[in-house]
């Protein structure tokens, strides 16, 4: 790294002005990189920005432009990070100048394969992406062209690795656990208090959840529930839930140390980052056995697990914690234990090492 200052690029859909964990994790290795002493690029794609809205062209174009350099208001970018739009690639801005650039989901993958001819490619896979049309066979083609495929998970190694040519690398997901941490005991903590994310993907389960929380309400009429997401659309969300729209990380940490029971009824994803993350503020975690929270959620040990879709085991286990205050502060010690295993100094590190090897 003394010799020379590597160039990075990393690729994104558009511009992010709505909280994502993928996202989010694309803005913390950038902010990191940075940090070591990369020359860090951010291109926003953007063809697909405002594409439900009647503009001409030019008006998405100047629209997209603005936003690129304007977001993400939701999370603390290093100024030191040059930020481009697709919609409108300047002079000034040359794929051939960068060392390595990433694709960091399937949709960036065939831009990326297209513009960038020179650099370096890895690709960041952060999930199994066969949604909103896209095929198997499709998500699969992608793990052979070529590309230093990076996963966060183990399942998706295994899945990675049986149609690429060469072994993926597997960086687990980090939380930044000077963030994510312990504020308020358990003992500060009122029992009967919930939380959730709201996100209306149907892979995320949002239905199954709030379906506990209402029955769980009926039981505990002292119930509060707490949730956080990116939509204003709530229609379907209950009028007592304490509902934070596109919440800074100081406010889900606020939201996470309220709490004694996170609740996840996730149906398929590729980590699950708000469940570490509410273990490392101090909560238990109750979930569904989806298999991306296995990367860090034990049943019994740090977590209980319950099978997808089963809205009375789920409820049940909510109820386990409430009613057997031993077996919630088991779940909530070992829980900050197996947090402490998430660390960015070993995921920045572990990146890091592959980079200078690919230069």
């Amino acid at each position: 790294m003394k010799n020379k200052k590597y160039t990075v690029c990393f690729t994104l859909g558009t511009f992010s002005h709505k909280p994502s964990g993928g996202v989010k994790m694309v803005f913390e290795y950038a902010n990191r990189l940075t940090e070591l002493g990369y020359d860090v690029s951010i291109l926003f794609l953007n063809y697909n920005s405002f594409c439900n809205h009647h503009l001409p062209k030019v008006m998405k174009t100047l629209l997209s432009n603005f936003y690129t350099q304007k977001e993400p208001r939701w999370f603390e970018l290093n100024p030191q990070i040059h930020k481009y739009s697709g919609t409108a690639i300047v002079r000034k801005f040359n794929p051939d100048d960068f060392d390595v650039v990433f694709a960091t989901s399937v949709d960036t993958f065939e831009p990326v394969r297209k513009i960038f001819k020179i650099s370096k490619k890895c690709y960041f896979i952060q999930g199994y992406e066969n949604w909103g049309g896209i095929t198997d066979e499709y998500v699969q083609s992608t793990y052979k062209m070529g590309f230093k495929n990076i996963v966060v998970s183990k399942w998706l190694k295994d899945i990675v690795d049986k149609y690429a040519d060469e072994p993926s690398t597997y960086i687990k997901n980090p939380i930044d656990l000077s963030v994510y941490k312990v504020i308020n005991s358990q003992e500060s903590r009122k029992n009967h208090t919930v939380g959730f994310l709201y996100h209306k993907s149907e892979i995320k389960g949002l239905k199954y959840t709030i379906e506990v929380i209402k029955r769980l309400k009926e039981r505990y009429p002292d119930l509060e529930a707490y949730a956080f997401g990116a939509t204003k659309d709530q229609k379907d969300l209950p009028e007592w839930v304490n509902y934070t729209n596109h919440a800074s990380a100081k406010q889900t940490v606020d939201i996470y140390n309220k709490i004694n029971v996170w609740i996840c009824g996730t149906v398929q994803e590729g980590f699950g980052l708000t469940g570490i993350e509410a273990m490392a503020c101090g909560a238990a975690l109750v979930s569904t056995n989806y298999i991306g929270v296995r990367e860090y959620a034990v049943d019994g040990y740090n977590s209980l697990l319950s099978p997808i879709k089963d809205i009375d085991a789920l409820e049940s286990n909510v109820i386990r914690l409430f009613e057997d205050s031993d077996l919630k502060n088991k779940l909530v010690e070992n829980g900050l234990k197996s947090a402490k295993d998430f660390s960015w100094d070993e995921a920045v590190r572990k990146l890091n090492e592959m980079l200078i090897a690919l230069m």
